[in-house]
């Protein structure tokens, strides 16, 4: 029963912290997946060492993916900042090649309406 309890902890606590990465909305307080991810895994290790089959494929796998996400999430170089420019303060300077490779500098539209689109990469 430990294994997979272990087991249904680490599922459910992916299944949760990937559909966050899906809808990039990840909390900045993490403390709560980064428990269910190492408790999971510590379930399963208790499991694998009661014995039974059964107990020990399923705290296997608690263990192996509560660890390995627990490992992942230690070696993260990852923190939550605060950004450089909040939405409604002004831009910063700024300058980069235009689609002719010319120089352009954002500080020439000071002063005149514009539309500046920051695309994000989902990697």
């Amino acid at each position: 029963m430990l294994g997979l309890a272990g087991l249904a902890i680490v599922a459910t606590t992916m299944f949760l912290w990937f559909r966050l990465i899906q809808n990039v909305a990840v909390p900045r307080n993490r403390v709560a997946y980064f428990v269910g991810f190492l408790g999971g895994g510590l379930l399963g290790l208790a499991a694998v060492f009661q014995g039974g089959i059964l107990s020990m494929i399923s705290g296997g796998l608690a263990a192996a993916a509560g660890f390995t996400f627990s490992a992942l999430r230690l070696q993260s170089a990852q923190n939550p900042n605060q950004p450089a420019v909040a939405v409604g303060d002004p831009m910063l300077l700024a300058s980069a090649p235009d689609e002719n490779g010319a120089d352009f500098e954002l500080s020439t539209l000071r002063g005149k309406p514009y539309l500046l689109k920051f695309f994000r990469g989902h990697w």
